[in-house]
């Protein structure tokens, strides 16, 4: 139904009605800026890839063969123009002082203990995910946070299924290892 959905939109854009392609911005843009920022790891230049990839999928919208889905078309945009960003840019590596020093840290901004470790762990998590090379972070937010299957991620990424499993067992292995030292310099300031 979706996928329809998006087609009929294209159609109304491609027939002339460009003011129906704010439909297909509204409906991904969300997903767009988070594959983004999680690649870039910065909410400027995810806002702008977002909106530089819209663009990009607006002026090739004729180009758009449908024989996948728009979203998938659309996070390939995303995903390239991400990765050839930091890549450009060169990728800034976070250091574990950078990261706070436990739960505690977050009491301020939760409510509640439990709350506090839970947004410590998701700070934990996306602190490894940072450390991740770009093509990682991607891997790891199209199957883990946008829970797409491994053949829409090798359409999006251009990467073969089989390779696209071995590379997601690495990247969790790292960001096991740095979620482990991250965790060990913890305990070692708070002692």
């Amino acid at each position: 139904m979706e996928r329809e959905n998006d087609i009929s939109y294209i159609d109304k854009v491609l027939a002339g009605n460009v003011n129906a392609f704010s439909y297909l911005i509204d409906r991904h843009k969300d997903k767009a800026f988070n594959l983004a920022y999680r690649i870039c790891g910065n909410r400027e230049e995810a806002e702008e890839i977002a909106q530089d990839a819209f663009l990009k999928a607006f002026r090739s919208l004729k180009d758009f063969r449908k024989k996948s889905s728009f979203s998938t078309w659309l996070y390939r945009i995303v995903y390239n123009t991400s990765v050839s960003l930091v890549r450009t840019r060169g990728s800034r590596v976070l250091s574990l002082e950078e990261f706070p020093a436990d739960a505690v840290d977050f009491l301020a901004e939760s409510s509640n203990e439990d709350e506090a470790v839970d947004n410590y762990r998701n700070s934990l998590v996306n602190f490894a995910l940072q450390k991740l090379h770009e093509e990682e972070r991607g891997l790891i937010t199209l199957y883990y946070f946008d829970e797409l299957e491994t053949d829409e991620i090798a359409l999006i990424t251009g990467i073969k299924k089989q390779n696209i499993k071995v590379r997601l067992f690495r990247a969790r292995q790292k960001m096991a290892g740095i979620i482990k030292t991250a965790e060990k310099k913890n305990a070692y300031y708070n002692e």
